[in-house]
C-alpha cells in the first residue's frame, strides 16, 4: 500500500485526486496519515505531501489548492516541463518538480470552468481557454503520463511498485443518434419543398431516393446507418453505447431500439434543457462569464419519457451539441438520477478534456464534495473532424489513431463518438464510413497488444 502523509486535516481534495492516480491510473491502494510516527514506519511506497522535511519517502511541496475551499481565480500557474512533460504549479523543491496532486485536481475537477471565461456561440466553455489547448497538449493524458512518471520516480528512489496493477487499455464505441431519418417524418411541406429544389437542380438521384423511401419501397439512409452500426459491433462481438434524442411519431423506430441487444442506451438531452447563455457585453471585458445551467425538469421529463418508450431505466447520458456547463448541468443529471455522463468532451478539438482518458467521478467544488457521477471522457468526436477542423479522411485516420495510440500508452479508455447521419450511403460515396471501419478495428486490435 502507498502511504501520503499531509499536515492538513483537509484531505477531501488529496483523497479525490489520489483515488484516480493511484486506484484508476495505477492500480493500487493508498492511505493518507497525518501522524509523522506512523509514517516514518511505513515500507511501501511513501509521499511526503508537505514542506516538513520528514527524510522519508518522495518529497511533493503542496501549492496549496487542495487545502483550500472554494473556487478562486489563480494568478500564476507556474508552468515548466518534468522530464519533457508540460506541467504546472512548478517549483524548485522536492522531488518532484511540481506539485502533480493540485495540478491533477485542477485539470480532473475543470477548475478552469468554473472561473470568469467567454463562453462560444453554443454557450459551452471555449477550448480556447483551456489550459491544455494552449499548452499544445489537449491531445495528450497528461494526468495518466505523470501517474506513470511519478511510479517510474518510485522505483528510482528504491520502493517496489510490484503490488501496482496498471489498469488496461479499452475502446469504447458510442454512438449519437440525433436525426434517425433523413427523409421519413418530414412533413409534407418540408418534402415537397426538397424535391421541388432538387427537380429544378436536375438532382433526379435524390429525388428518386426520397421517393423510394417515402413510398416505402426503400429503407430511410439514415436507419440504415444505425443497422450498420449494430451488425458492426455484432460481428465484432463488442457492447455499445447509444444516446437518443426524443422525436415525435418514430414508433418503428423506439420499436428497434426495444429489440436490441448488447447495447447500452442513454438519454441524449436537448438543446432546450439548457438554459440559454447570453453573450457578455462589450464592456464587460473578455474575461466576464454569464451565470446558466441544465433545466433540471425537462432534462429529467426527457429521461422519463424515454424510460416510458423504451421500457427500461436509463442512467447514462450526453448532452446534445455537447452543450454542457460546469458544474450545473452535472448537478442536474446527478438529481434527474444519471449515474454516467459522456459529454466532456470539446466539440471544436478532440483530446482529453479533463486530463485523462479514465473515466472519474464529478468533483463538485461549490459543496467540496465528491459526487456518485461517473465522467466519461469522450477523446474523438466525427464532427470535430470532419466539420470544425474539416480535415480530409486520411488526415482524420492519422489524428485517430494517435489519438489511441496515447490512451493505449497508460491505459486509458479510447472513447470515440460517431453519429449515425455521418455513416450513411455506400462507402464508395462517403469515405467517413470507411475512417469508421478502420479506426473501429484498430480500436479494438490495440486492445490485444
Amino acid at each position: 500500500m502507498l502511504t501520503i502523509y499531509t499536515s492538513s486535516e483537509n484531505t477531501e481534495r488529496l483523497k479525490f485526486v489520489s483515488n484516480h492516480l493511484f486506484n484508476h491510473v495505477l492500480g493500487t491502494e493508498f492511505q493518507i496519515v497525518s501522524d509523522q510516527v506512523l509514517y516514518r514506519k511505513q515500507t511501501g511506497p511513501c509521499i511526503n505531501y508537505s514542506e516538513e522535511p520528514l527524510n522519508h519517502g518522495l518529497q511533493i511541496f503542496p501549492q496549496g489548492l487542495l487545502f483550500e475551499s472554494g473556487i478562486h481565480p489563480i494568478q500564476h500557474l507556474q508552468m515548466g516541463k518534468w522530464n519533457d512533460l508540460f506541467c504546472f504549479f512548478h517549483n524548485e523543491q522536492g522531488d518532484i518538480p511540481f506539485d502533480v496532486f493540485a495540478a491533477s485536481f485542477y485539470l480532473l475537477s475543470l477548475y478552469e470552468e468554473y472561473l470568469p471565461s467567454r463562453l462560444d456561440e453554443h454557450g459551452r466553455f471555449d477550448h480556447r481557454n483551456s489550459l491544455l489547448f494552449q499548452n499544445h497538449c489537449l491531445e495528450i493524458p497528461i494526468i495518466d503520463r505523470w501517474a506513470y512518471q511519478l511510479k517510474e520516480t518510485l522505483e528510482k528512489s528504491g520502493y517496489s511498485t510490484a503490488e501496482f496493477r496498471l489498469r488496461k487499455y479499452r475502446s469504447v464505441s458510442t454512438y449519437d443518434i440525433d436525426h434517425p431519418f433523413l427523409y421519413r417524418y418530414k412533413g409534407f411541406i418540408k418534402n415537397t419543398g426538397r424535391l421541388l429544389h432538387d427537380c429544378l437542380n436536375q438532382n433526379f438521384k435524390s429525388v428518386k431516393k426520397r421517393l423510394s423511401v417515402l413510398l416505402h419501397r426503400s429503407e430511410d439512409p439514415y436507419m440504415q446507418a444505425i443497422r450498420f452500426i449494430q451488425s458492426t459491433e455484432v460481428r465484432a462481438k463488442r457492447t455499445y453505447y447509444i444516446f437518443v434524442l426524443l422525436g415525435k411519431k418514430w414508433d418503428d423506430y423506439y420499436r428497434y431500439l426495444r429489440g436490441l441487444s448488447s447495447v447500452f442506451i442513454g438519454v441524449h438531452p436537448s438543446c432546450g434543457t439548457v438554459s440559454k447563455a447570453r453573450h457578455p457585453a462589450p464592456s464587460a471585458g473578455p474575461s466576464h462569464k454569464i451565470s446558466r445551467g441544465l433545466r433540471v425538469k425537462p432534462a429529467m421529463t426527457e429521461k422519463e419519457t424515454l424510460e416510458k418508450i423504451l421500457q427500461q431505466p436509463i442512467v447514462f447520458s450526453r448532452q446534445h451539441f455537447l452543450r454542457m456547463q460546469t458544474p450545473d448541468t452535472f448537478q442536474s443529471l446527478l438529481q434527474a438520477g444519471i449515474r454516467e455522463d459522456f459529454t466532456l468532451a470539446f466539440a471544436k478539438a478532440p483530446g482529453f478534456r479533463s486530463g485523462t482518458a479514465i473515466p472519474h467521478f464529478f468533483y463538485d467544488l461549490q459543496k467540496e464534495e465528491i459526487t456518485p457521477l461517473l465522467l466519461r471522457p469522450t477523446i474523438m468526436m466525427d464532427s470535430t473532424l470532419i466539420f470544425h477542423l474539416k480535415l480530409s479522411p486520411e488526415t482524420a485516420w492519422k489524428k485517430i489513431k494517435s489519438l489511441i495510440d496515447a490512451c493505449k500508452q497508460s491505459g486509458g479508455d479510447y472513447l470515440s463518438l460517431w453519429h449515425n447521419s455521418n455513416l450513411a450511403g455506400s462507402p464508395e460515396k462517403n469515405p467517413w464510413i470507411q475512417v469508421f471501419i478502420e479506426s473501429h478495428r484498430y480500436a479494438i486490435s490495440m486492445e490485444n497488444h
